[in-house]
């Protein structure tokens, strides 16, 4: 079959300045560097990039918009009533496929070029299923859904927690403490099963999204999976001199142990930060009094006000990090830990791999696939904090010469599974065989 390069449009509901949002940003980029046509589209216009396209040319709070408004105030079903019973882990962003926080028709109607392939990354705060079929009918191009959290297999939320009713079609839904079978989760299944039958999208996960996909009611007999791992610009992540990094935040020799951690919301419960501090005080007994002085917690995130008492060791909180200096806080730490026990990701954990530094985490998420089975760090059993400061324990104890091969074993996988061009040529590849169907 004769391969010829889609051309690509990039459809984030994020924008690249907030947090998370530079991995639509990173994929436009991938394409555009390996010679594809590609746009890159978010909500609102972005800071230096007049080439970027977007649906409102200035930002609002589309929430509160006076069509979503209005749908809310006239909802039958008592939207109003179940609004506050949400439960906000389950992160909902609208109610039905058909109530869009964004007009569909302000977004088909900012896409003015014909394209071969539309490649979704985001959906919080602007997609729905209703929206995607919209595009469709529209372009009719081949659709791609790069996904990062649960929302295109469940009725609507973006993390499924504890709640297994994805497997059956949802209904009786526990994010909106749903006492019915056919609530609007329910509807939402059957409209997005229709959307699929129709719109025919690739699904791309990772490992771990896919034993939910293949859980699911919506996806387990859907034909259209692709797994791939998440990507970084190994350009960008990648290992700084150890001994610099160190000496540039006044870590002086007596600190041989650092651990480094962090999330942007460290209250968040899918992040874990509970079983985190549960296995530092494992850490703690099982080391000695000399020993704990050797190790310093490097924290990164938004705040540590309400656990820092529980912090037993000496520490150094550096606050909230942007992309560009992390790198170095990887490089110069001896492990990264990783916590999340609801999470496809998190990307950290990719990150800290392509720095050259181990990782210990949970068995789930992108662990399963760069550290579960190699040697890169350890994977404790979900929710097992012991466990999980085994792991830790084991590297502080680990011979110099086995854990520097560790560090290089890191990296060499990582360019392995995490460069642009093994997710180019995956998507590629898929676009050819599906083309035609």
């Amino acid at each position: 079959m004769k391969t010829d390069k889609p051309r690509i449009l990039v459809l984030t509901s994020l924008s690249p300045g907030t947090g998370a949002g530079v991995v639509a940003e990173d994929h436009y980029r991938f394409f555009r560097e390996a010679g594809y046509d590609v746009d890159f589209m978010s909500p609102f216009p972005v800071k230096g990039h007049p080439e970027y396209k977007y649906v409102y040319s200035k930002r609002i709070c589309h929430s509160f918009s006076l069509t979503h408004l209005l749908r809310k105030l006239t909802d039958k079903n008592g939207l109003l009533r179940r609004w506050r019973r949400w439960i906000p882990s389950y992160s909902f962003s609208y109610r039905r496929e058909t109530n869009p926080m964004m007009s569909v028709r302000k977004i088909v109607d900012s896409i003015t070029e014909p394209y071969d392939l539309v490649y979704v990354v985001f959906w919080q705060g602007m997609l729905t299923f209703q929206t995607i079929e919209a595009i469709y009918d529209k372009l009719h191009c081949q659709m791609f859904f790069y996904c990062i959290d649960y929302s295109p297999m469940s009725g609507g939320c973006h993390f499924t927690g504890d709640c297994d009713n994805f497997e059956t079609g949802c209904g009786f839904c526990k994010g909106i403490g749903s006492r019915k079978l056919e609530d609007f989760t329910r509807w939402n299944v059957r409209y997005r099963r229709r959307v699929y039958d129709k719109v025919r999208p690739v699904v791309m996960g990772n490992s771990y999204m896919h034993t939910f996909f293949d859980r699911s009611w919506l996806l387990k007999d859907y034909d259209r999976k692709l797994k791939c791992s998440f990507t970084l610009d190994l350009d960008l992540w990648h290992e700084h001199d150890r001994q610099e990094a160190r000496r540039e935040l006044g870590i002086g020799e007596e600190k041989r142990f650092v651990i480094f951690f962090g999330a942007r919301y460290m209250t968040d419960t899918r992040k874990g930060f509970a079983y985190l501090l549960e296995s530092l005080k494992h850490l703690h007994e099982r080391l000695g009094e000399d020993e704990r002085r050797e190790v310093l917690l490097l924290i990164a995130g938004s705040d540590i006000e309400e656990v820092k008492d529980r912090l037993l060791f000496d520490y150094r909180y550096v606050g909230y990090v942007g992309g560009a200096d992390l790198p170095r806080l990887y490089s110069l730490a001896d492990v990264f830990l990783s916590a999340s026990v609801d999470d496809a990701g998190p990307s950290m954990v990719n990150q800290s791999l392509a720095c050259g530094t181990p990782v210990v985490a949970f068995e789930m998420g992108t662990a399963l696939d760069c550290v579960k089975g190699h040697n890169t760090g350890y994977c404790a059993a979900l929710r097992d904090a012991s466990d999980f400061a085994s792991g830790i324990e084991r590297l502080f104890r680990m011979p110099e010469e086995e854990y520097m091969q560790m560090r290089r074993d890191c990296r060499k996988l990582s360019e392995e599974l995490f460069s642009p061009q093994h997710l180019i040529s995956s998507v590629q590849e898929a676009y050819d065989r599906y083309r035609s169907n």
